[in-house]
């Protein structure tokens, strides 16, 4: 059993503790298991997962100094160490029995020398309240005021036999070879909205396949009323999601500018970001979604 590298960003979640509690109980092969921890928090007040050191590579990081989710992600890619495969999760989650068993077997089922599995979960009601629901593939919903792509679940995925070739990624729930980390660094410059179709557009030029997995392997706490946010407690936060949108729409190459160098953070050579567009029936700058991107198909299978 390979090993797994799991990547969470906390941002003061009294959930956290418990994510890496149902994680390692429901693993097949716990022993497999390491963790990049970004706690971004307020020592002696929020709660920090002390018991699970033994497993965690911990980051922590003061709730004032935190800069955004992104921002975090960025950095717990610089606590992996080898492992071969690595899982991104948000700090809210529950799992299914043999989670980590799952996930290896449907990535084996994947037709492409690069896949990546990803999906919206399920959700859960803390402790541990799982709602019923099933697989689904991503697909797109609508531009929003700013001209940023948001997303929804689409068609169900129950009565498919292997995970299904898709276009867009949940931020919150990917995995994939970890290759992926040296690949496509997480941009620490994005904030919030526009990190999903930043990465999608990211994985797929840079020769990735984006799979939705057939089985459900987790479960996401989508509310969380009365949880604080960063926006909540960073006044500035207008400002770090201005500078992400401007990155965004370089990156998408809506009026694209001289000032910003995307380095690390930009496009991949294998496929254009046009070919993105035929495949996913987006259209970035007209902001117009075809029927296949509406739900969830794609366009073209080969390319």
């Amino acid at each position: 059993m390979s090993q797994i590298f799991v990547q969470i960003a906390s941002y003061r979640d009294p959930e956290l503790t418990a994510t890496v509690q149902d994680a390692i109980k429901k693993a097949a092969y716990p022993q497999n298991l390491s963790f990049g921890i970004v706690w971004q928090g307020k020592f002696g007040v929020d709660p920090l997962p002390v018991e699970y050191l033994h497993c965690c590579r911990l980051l922590l990081v003061d709730a004032d100094r935190s800069r955004g989710v992104c921002w975090a992600r960025s950095k717990t890619q610089s606590l992996w160490q080898g492992e071969p495969y690595t899982l991104q999760i948000d700090s809210h989650m529950r799992f299914v029995h043999g989670w980590d068993e799952l996930l290896l077997h449907m990535l084996t089922h994947c037709p492409s020398p690069k896949p990546l599995l990803t999906a919206y979960p399920p959700a859960y009601t803390p402790p541990a309240c799982l709602h019923p629901g099933e697989p689904t593939r991503l697909a797109a919903s609508h531009f929003t005021e700013q001209g940023i792509l948001s997303l929804a679940s689409g068609a169900s995925l129950s009565y498919d036999i292997k995970p299904q070739l898709g276009m867009f990624m949940a931020a919150g729930f990917w995995f994939a070879p970890s290759q992926i980390l040296e690949e496509i660094p997480y941009d620490p410059l994005l904030y919030f909205q526009g990190e999903e179709i930043n990465l999608a557009v990211r994985v797929w030029t840079h020769g990735w396949d984006i799979y939705h997995p057939n089985q459900i392997a987790c479960y996401h706490e989508y509310t969380r009323p009365g949880k604080p946010r960063h926006w909540d407690d960073h006044h500035y936060w207008w400002q770090l999601d201005r500078i992400a949108h401007q990155r965004l729409k370089h990156l998408l190459e809506i009026g694209a500018s001289s000032q910003i160098d995307l380095d690390r953070y930009g496009l991949g050579a294998q496929r254009s970001l046009t070919s993105y567009e035929q495949f996913s029936g987006v259209d970035f700058k007209r902001q117009r979604l075809t029927e296949a991107a509406r739900s969830g198909f794609p366009l073209l299978v080969h390319y």
